[in-house]
């Protein structure tokens, strides 16, 4: 497979997630095994290396953290939960099989949005939500490059803690270059904690892009952003574990579906409803 090469200068990965912000991280704990699913089916946990790079932002009200919420998800077949990014004053981003879902029997019933979420504090408060809508390809195909959705706030949330850039940048361009996923995966216990991870993109490829950074279940839907922390773009939304990967990618790497112009419209129509 080629695999185009950037010449733009790469973020140095040693520089700490909270440079420039008002962030602070805190160190993880050590990685709990692979919990098991109500049928006994093992849950994929996509650490790539021997321990867990994520770390814990502790400072949820600053920017861009406050931009990224927890989604506690209720269905047909019982709540789930996931991640969302505000891309605008009344919407959500997020994966579209957070929002339908065979597992769910189809749309999700309602959607609890929690910007900044930090343990139990809940600094912007919550919204809930029964509109939705996704990507046409994610709805008739399951279709991955598309795995996109979008939920519909009754009140505008991002005008109080502001929204996020996103491009459709150039997939020539992101291989090597260091990208940030962030999200509100289950830890210590529970789904309420803001869990960030930086590392480099390998490859996109059919309209997904693949990177070298821990998730785990509940990031689904995350923002996937390139740039400085004070100024970040999201170029991606967070969809799959390692065992998404097709064979010509390689191992080692989590993916989402990529953003593209004909997503940027969709968002936009979706910002008019």
């Amino acid at each position: 497979m080629d695999r185009p090469q950037s010449d733009s200068v790469s973020i140095d990965l040693d520089v700490p997630l909270s440079a420039g912000s008002e962030g602070t991280l805190a160190p993880l704990l050590a990685p709990e095994p692979p919990s098991r699913a109500p049928a006994g089916r093992a849950r994929m946990f996509s650490i790539l290396g021997p321990r867990d790079r994520r770390r814990v932002e502790l400072t949820t009200t600053a920017a861009p953290w406050r931009m990224v919420c927890a989604l506690r998800i209720e269905t047909g077949a019982g709540v789930f939960n996931g991640t969302g990014w505000l891309a605008g004053p009344s919407t959500v981003i997020t994966a579209g099989h957070c929002l339908h879902n065979p597992a769910f029997g189809g749309w999700a019933r309602r959607v609890t949005v929690i910007p900044g979420q930090s343990w139990n504090k809940r600094p912007f408060g919550a919204a809930v939500s029964t509109r939705f809508d996704c990507a046409p390809p994610w709805l008739a195909d399951r279709d991955r490059a598309h795995d996109i959705g979008c939920i519909h706030l009754d009140e505008p949330a991002g005008e109080r803690v502001g929204w996020m850039k996103y491009d459709a940048i150039d997939p020539a361009a992101l291989p090597r270059t260091a990208a940030v996923v962030s999200g509100y995966p289950e830890y210590a216990g529970s789904y309420e904690h803001l869990l960030v991870a930086k590392g480099p993109v390998r490859t996109s490829l059919d309209g997904r892009l693949y990177y070298e950074i821990d998730t785990t279940d509940g990031q689904s839907g995350g923002p996937v952003w390139i740039g400085d922390v004070a100024a970040p773009t999201v170029v991606a939304v967070h969809g799959y574990e390692a065992d998404a990967t097709p064979a010509e990618v390689g191992p080692g790497v989590n993916s989402g579906a990529l953003l593209t112009p004909d997503h940027l419209r969709l968002i936009q129509t979706w910002q008019g409803g």
